[in-house]
């Protein structure tokens, strides 16, 4: 029954992500229906969390039922108004319709290979579901869960307040420098059924988990047919660390899902030709690399830089081949300063102020030894290739990517060729040159890494896979 406290807990934060996403829309919906939802799911509660966040450090509330109610009341009926006055005092647009594959049919839409897919689909949703069984009804027993996301939840619960110095005894200062919403979150879900209960907190993460395998599938459905994307979305589930990962009590799905929608929506908004969709679609990469800030520290450090980077690379060249004018390229421009400044800087400041490190288990002010680390080159070679993480997923990326070589630069494809490659080789060079080197000898930060970014890996080599079977038949 303590689980039913979970969807007491999510209409408020998902409406209020609908109602952003649906104002960065606007008059232009790029989004279908159940993407929209899952998105605004998505975005909405590391959003509430954020202004909680915010309310509770200006003095405004403790972390209890009402202090975690009120933020989110207000937040929604404050969307709820600005929605109205967006639809009060713009012209409508008809609905998006369901996006048709503008090349014929690939031989994967076979009568038979459409039942097998469906077949994968069921089967997948089925290990889920186990996999959510075992995940609510037995407790927490990784360092990570019980260290850090659900330890922290345990003190916003008890105390109300962010005690940054009440976690982990010598290592309170390292898992303190996490942004907090994965622990927000699972205390405002207590804070509501009124007791703690494992299963009810570890519960989000299989929506999180789901909210990750809707938007790649939605996200390919955008520019294939359904087969496809249910084949991607498949792929994505059949990954053993990443189903593991997401149906245990760890943040890196969670992050995965966030960086997936800030990659794939700035992807499109670079490659859209209509002018008033690619400014909806670059207002939703703003706002979802915005929020990326308080995921975890991975995303300030690796992927917000890349993103920033792959931003500005598109608009000069979008601008450079007058494909976009002064008043599109400063509105986004503004869009994306103005998410990153509104949500990063609070949040840096408090780290700042508190003196909390921005690395990942190790502080950058720490600093690192840098130089040619031996025995990686190994580690990385037999943990993608020879382990059962990944199965032969490895193997199909560096297949599709050399049958595919020579136009790689050349398609639609090109960001999201850029952001893939270019995270993978930070992400290898920084375990091959400095003494990050460690988090790969011991098979720990290496396949979190991986994991982050597999659903723009996964959804690189699907639509690269459909090139080649379309270009042969």
């Amino acid at each position: 029954m303590m689980l039913l406290w979970l969807f007491a807990g999510l209409p408020l934060p998902t409406l209020s992500g609908w109602l952003l996403v649906r104002l960065c829309e606007g008059k232009h919906p790029v989004l279908f229906r159940l993407e929209r939802w899952t998105l605004g799911f998505l975005l909405g509660i590391t959003l509430t969390m954020f202004v909680t966040f915010l309310a509770h450090i200006a003095g405004f509330i403790l972390f209890t039922r009402l202090g975690f109610l009120s933020v989110q009341g207000a937040l929604t009926l404050f969307l709820v108004l600005l929605r109205l006055l967006q639809w009060r005092f713009s012209l409508r647009s008809s609905p998006l319709s369901a996006p048709q594959s503008p090349i014929k049919q690939s031989p994967i839409a076979n009568r038979w290979l459409s039942g097998l897919l469906i077949l994968l689909a069921l089967w997948t949703f089925a290990k889920i579901a186990f996999g959510s069984f075992i995940l609510v009804t037995t407790p927490a027993y990784f360092d990570d869960t019980l260290k850090n996301w659900n330890a922290r939840a345990k003190v916003f619960s008890v105390t109300h307040t962010l005690d940054v110095g009440a976690i982990g005894e010598e290592n309170a200062g390292t898992l303190s420098s996490y942004p907090p919403t994965v622990s927000l979150f699972k205390a405002s879900l207590v804070s509501i059924a009124g007791q703690w209960d494992e299963g009810l907190v570890n519960s989000i993460h299989a929506l999180w988990l789901l909210s990750a395998l809707i938007l790649l599938y939605c996200a390919l459905r955008h520019r294939t047919g359904w087969q496809w994307a249910l084949f991607g979305a498949y792929l994505l589930a059949s990954l053993p660390l990443y189903l593991f990962d997401g149906l245990n009590a760890y943040a890196d799905v969670f992050l995965s899902a966030h960086l997936f929608a800030a990659g794939s929506l700035l992807s499109s908004g670079l490659t859209e030709t209509d002018a008033g969709r690619r400014q909806s679609y670059l207002r939703l990469s703003a706002l979802a690399i915005g929020l990326l800030v308080f995921t975890k520290n991975e995303a300030i450090v690796l992927f917000i830089p890349l993103l920033l980077a792959l931003f500005a690379g598109g608009l000069v060249f979008l601008g450079a081949k007058n494909r976009m004018t002064r008043r599109d390229f400063r509105t986004a421009l503004a869009w994306t300063a103005g998410w990153l400044l509104a949500i990063g800087v609070p949040w840096v400041l408090f780290k700042w102020a508190h003196g909390l490190g921005f690395g990942n288990a190790k502080t950058i002010s720490a600093g690192y030894a840098f130089g040619w680390q031996p025995n990686v080159p190994t580690a990385i070679w037999i943990s993608t290739f020879f382990e059962g993480n990944w199965n032969l997923f490895f193997p199909l990326f560096l297949l599709v990517l050399i049958l595919e070589r020579k136009r790689l630069f050349q398609s639609t494809w090109t960001p999201l060729v850029l952001l893939v490659l270019a995270t993978l080789l930070l992400q290898i060079s920084l375990y091959l040159f400095t003494s990050l080197s460690v988090e790969a000898l011991r098979q720990t930060g290496l396949g979190r890494g991986f994991v982050q970014l597999a659903p723009l890996m996964v959804m690189l080599v699907t639509l690269l896979m459909r090139e080649i079977v379309v270009e042969r038949e």
